[in-house]
């Protein structure tokens, strides 16, 4: 299999199995959409279109004095935007407040321009569009804005060339009563037979006259220009009351949250998969431990807020011991450390407390006394809870501590317990629960295996660290061990060391009894690349 294709199918397996936090995001992104959708106050929107031509004719605007502004109402020298914010502008829009009715304080201006969206198509096409509170407002507004920009720059046209027809009035007056002045002092200078100032005079009165005709037709051009003001601005798409309302669009909203709901819970499950230093799947469990999962059982995984390992039924622990020592059995699993012809001892033990670990240590060893074999099933795990109710009264490891060490085999042999089933026999922990004991009492182990007779079989379950020597004591008395991992539970770095460490000290692990499984993860449970050897067959099952 393709590593590409092991990626995928882990990210596909952990979507599924967050399945409930995507459906909660996709719950609350609905529920949020409803809920802000139907929190928005009822909007309605209306559009107009105006086009704007050159107030004056454009022959005209040329002929107007250097000093007159020909922007704006005169001609199209303003660009676009500028007009537009025109429009959009609170002068603008209180002149719009007041012909509509609409109070004229700061306050509704504001709401107004907020609404307001002035948009220049071309440059001389401009697209109004503004919301109300109803249709029918909705189109009023955007009417009014059109129409009352165009009245103001028509009146704003008028009233300039009022003014410069005045002023042009003026200038053919004055110069025609200039002119009539010089008639007199022609006559004199003609009567003196000064004949160059005479000449003169008549030049400038020739002068004045053009002068005051030439002002005179400026002012009619323009007095008749007032009739054709606006001619080419009006409004060419008035607005009109739409069928339905811009805001709210539920539906829309719903389905954008629906959307944002089911990205955010993709997100948060791949963040969280990827993120959790738990082990959530067995090709999770397989490459931590660098081993096979020979036996897993499903589960509810461990939430965030619960991460306590809850002990399984006796039938279901039994049925996974079984399992796993089947597996030995049959050598699914590489069986390096397992020698022909001596006693064959097992470790079963877990990277962290889980009350799990010994039922199947016990389930394990049954199931090798079943097939006939003498097997010793030592609790070295001195603090935890005994799995044999009618053996937790006696003595036990602990209690070998102030045995000299010539007669510790001996006394060790007498405190064997019959067990559950023949064959089957248990060395409890012991009631001695004193510091010394209870950190000394595992390094006994490796002396009481070996002081057995041949053809025992060992199964020993102890916990992760023994005091201040580790897990070295008790993996010096085994051969390999399998590892009890509780999914949700357990930390990967954690399993990744207690293989490490029982490795080193001579202990491999040979498989991995998987406890929690998802009933959606379909991994294999086998480390990539992994190929078993060949090697005698086990006496520990």
């Amino acid at each position: 299999m393709e590593p590409g294709t092991v990626v995928w199918r882990e990210t596909a397996q952990s979507l599924l199995r967050q399945k409930w936090l995507i459906v909660a995001c996709i719950v609350l992104g609905l529920v949020g959409a409803t809920i802000f959708a139907l929190a928005q106050t009822q909007r309605w929107t209306a559009s107009s279109q105006l086009v704007i031509g050159p107030a004056v004719p454009p022959a005209l605007v040329g002929k107007l004095p250097s000093s007159t502004d020909k922007t704006g109402p005169l001609g199209m020298d303003l660009p676009a935007e500028t007009q537009a914010r025109v429009m959009a502008s609170p002068r603008l829009l209180r002149s719009v407040a007041v012909t509509l009715g609409l109070p004229t304080t700061d306050e509704t201006i504001r709401d107004l321009a907020a609404v307001t969206r002035v948009k220049a198509v071309t440059d001389n096409a401009y697209l109004v569009t503004t919301d109300g509170p109803t249709a029918s407002q909705a189109v009023q507004r955007a009417n009014a804005i059109a129409t009352i920009y165009l009245k103001q720059r028509n009146d704003a046209a008028k009233a300039l060339l009022t003014t410069l027809a005045s002023q042009a009035q003026d200038r053919a007056r004055t110069a025609t009563a200039q002119s009539k002045t010089l008639v007199s002092q022609i006559d004199e200078a003609v009567q003196r037979g000064d004949t160059q100032t005479a000449s003169q005079l008549r030049d400038q009165r020739v002068g004045l006259a053009t002068e005051a005709r030439q002002a005179a037709d400026d002012a009619a051009a323009m007095r008749k220009a007032l009739t054709g003001v606006g001619a080419g601005s009006e409004l060419v798409t008035p607005a009109t009351t739409d069928t339905a309302s811009s805001s709210p669009m539920v539906l829309r909203d719903i389905l954008v949250g629906g959307i944002l709901g089911l990205v955010l819970g993709f997100g948060l499950a791949l963040l969280r998969s990827h993120l959790t230093p738990y082990i959530l799947t067995r090709d999770q469990a397989a490459r931590a431990s660098s081993s096979p999962v020979i036996a897993a059982s499903e589960g509810n995984r461990r939430r965030i807020w619960h991460r306590s390992a809850p002990e399984l039924p006796q039938y279901e622990i039994t049925a996974l011991g079984a399992e796993a020592s089947g597996a030995l059995a049959r050598r699914e699993l590489n069986a390096r450390a397992f020698a022909g012809g001596g006693t064959g001892a097992l470790l079963v033990v877990s990277a962290s407390t889980s009350p799990n670990a010994a039922g199947i240590a016990l389930a394990m060893a049954e199931a090798n006394a079943r097939d006939g074999r003498e097997t010793l099933l030592v609790l070295a795990d001195v603090e935890g809870t005994p799995v044999l109710p009618h053996v937790t009264g006696h003595e036990g490891l602990t209690d070998l501590v102030m045995e000299p060490a010539a007669t510790r085999a001996i006394r060790a042999r007498k405190l064997f317990r019959p067990g559950t089933v023949a064959d089957l026999y248990v060395l409890p922990p012991g009631m001695n629960h004193e510091e010394t004991a209870s950190a000394v009492g595992p390094s006994l182990v490796p002396g009481i295996v070996a002081d057995l007779p041949p053809g025992y079989s060992v199964v020993i379950h102890g916990p992760a660290a023994v005091g201040r020597h580790g897990i070295s004591p008790l993996a010096a008395a085994v051969d390999a061990s399998v590892l009890v991992v509780q999914v949700g539970h357990d930390k990967e770095m954690d399993v990744a060391r207690l293989t490490a460490a029982l490795h080193y000290a001579g202990a491999p692990v040979l498989g991995v009894v998987l406890i929690g499984a998802s009933d959606h993860d379909e991994t294999l449970g086998i480390p990539l690349n992994y190929t078993p050897t060949e090697s005698p067959t086990p006496h520990v099952r």
